[in-house]
């Protein structure tokens, strides 16, 4: 968040103005925008809603526009107003990255950093890497939310979302984003080594068929077709299974305590499989396409703590593959 001194109400106070705009009143009516309500945005401001409310009436009397709508409990941009919170939270955000970049001849990063990430992928890759980020940056104050579902940065005020689902068809996603690769994100079957002493272990990938099957069903395919390569070639193998589970952290564990076989991705089981809880099968034959990405706004300036924070991830990423590469995991 911008940290912007609150205009001084004495007479004669000057006003941070250009061209009759006050940065203060850009700044809360940004943030209201952001946190749903004047209540929501007040309490970050230590300030009453009515103040809230009047800096915002003064930035649509400064435009003569109409930028909200007003219900008792929230607010609703209008046609304007839509036009202009855009504006505001890249020129927001490119203000945060000049501060951070002008004052960061020192190397020491502060304020806060917003992340929104999906169950597995925050799980198993985006929390080690913001104890990481934390250890490296201690000044930085870290958010992260967790949810199945996307969320758009421009109305929640987040930095970066990281995932590793498919994002071309989210209509969700807004355009003004910038969309950064960060490494492939491969999948591994496996299961405990109970249960391979139980079962015995398939040595063709249409044994799975004879096997329990524990499946995660928010995969993109259908969660119950294993896609595997075999003799040079894809194959479809139907499987099903005792458990089924949205939570992808549901099924890791019934996996380790012996309950089946599963399909996860590799960033997810990479710890299991190096400490033994887990024995991968079909090494390199899993096949998938999936890509860890991360987006956040587009700006001639992205934020230091955003770049950190990155390099980071990247980091970790790629150590967890190298880790299982040692594994005899091949990728």
């Amino acid at each position: 968040m911008a940290k912007v001194q609150e205009p001084n109400q004495s007479a004669g106070a000057a006003r941070s103005s250009f061209d009759g705009l006050d940065l203060n009143d850009i700044v809360i009516f940004t943030r209201v925008v952001q946190y749903g309500s004047f209540t929501e945005a007040a309490k970050i401001f230590a300030k009453s809603p009515s103040y809230m409310s009047k800096h915002v009436t003064q930035l649509e009397n400064s435009l003569a526009l109409t930028l909200l709508h007003r219900s008792t409990h929230k607010v609703f941009l209008t046609d304007a107003g839509s036009v202009l919170f855009d504006h505001c939270v890249r020129i927001l955000a490119e203000l945060d990255a000049a501060k951070a970049d002008a004052s960061g001849l020192s190397s020491e990063l502060i304020g806060n950093l917003r992340i929104h990430t999906t169950p597995g992928v925050g799980q198993g890759l985006v929390v080690p890497a913001i104890i990481d980020f934390n250890t490296e940056f201690p000044a930085v104050k870290v958010e992260l939310t967790v949810s199945v579902n996307s969320v758009s940065l421009m109305e929640r005020g987040v930095d970066v979302v990281v995932g590793s689902r498919h994002f071309e068809d989210d209509v969700s996603f807004h355009s003004g984003l910038f969309e950064r690769k960060l490494g492939p994100a491969p999948y591994a079957i496996c299961a405990a080594p109970g249960y391979f002493a139980r079962h015995g272990m398939p040595n063709h990938p249409h044994d799975l068929q004879n096997h329990n099957c524990l499946v995660h069903m928010t995969q993109k395919r259908d969660p119950k077709i294993w896609q595997i390569r075999s003799d040079g070639e894809d194959v479809a193998v139907p499987v099903d299974g005792t458990f089924h589970s949205n939570l992808e952290g549901a099924i890791l564990l019934a996996a380790v305590e012996g309950a089946g076989i599963v399909r996860l991705p590799l960033y997810s089981v990479a710890a299991e499989i190096q400490s033994g809880q887990l024995v991968p099968i079909f090494d390199g034959d899993v096949a998938s396409d999936r890509v860890i990405k991360a987006f956040y706004p587009k700006s001639r300036f992205v934020p230091k703590k955003v770049r950190a924070f990155l390099a980071i991830l990247e980091t970790k990423l790629n150590t967890r593959m190298q880790d299982c590469e040692k594994s005899s995991v091949a990728i």
